[in-house]
């Protein structure tokens, strides 16, 4: 019987996670109120050199699930002068409701620790209340609301 495995790596792992990054993105644009076409625009390229530009500054992680070959989910990680950050973490809707995120998360939380990371903070899109729960439900509290204008 296959086990969910994770996959582990850094910055050489970014261009598997493309697709997924994609799927992110386009359920950001789904939940967001006011900024769907942002996450309509926003490219991979750019988000790469974003991430690329993160490595650069400190620790880098990436853990992608796989289950039997398939990729069920993923999770990006950074910590920066004591700041870890979960920089992304998607799990597929075929995969969801299987802990697949939970297992990334808490993973992610332990590299932080592990890597130095004193606070850790995860930014998400407004109106995705499910995942402000599921955040929540893992420590995660909110300390601020940005607003940005148009």
């Amino acid at each position: 019987m296959s086990e969910i495995v994770l996959v582990e790596g850094g910055t050489e792992m970014l261009d598997s996670v493309r697709d997924m990054w994609s799927k992110l993105t386009k359920d950001a644009a789904r939940h967001s109120a006011h900024f769907h076409d942002y996450f309509h625009e926003k490219s991979w390229d750019e988000r790469r050199t974003e991430l690329l530009n993160k490595a650069s500054r400190g620790p880098f992680h990436v853990d992608v699930a796989m289950f039997g070959g398939q990729e069920m989910g993923f999770c990006i990680s950074s910590v920066i002068d004591s700041a870890g950050e979960v920089e992304s973490l998607f799990v597929e809707e075929t995969s969801r409701g299987r802990r697949v995120g939970e297992m990334l998360l808490r993973r992610s939380v332990d590299w932080m620790r592990s890597n130095g990371a004193r606070t850790m903070a995860v930014f998400t899109v407004y109106g995705n209340d499910d995942v402000l729960r599921f955040y929540a439900k893992h420590g995660f509290r909110p300390i601020s609301v940005m607003l940005i204008h148009e």
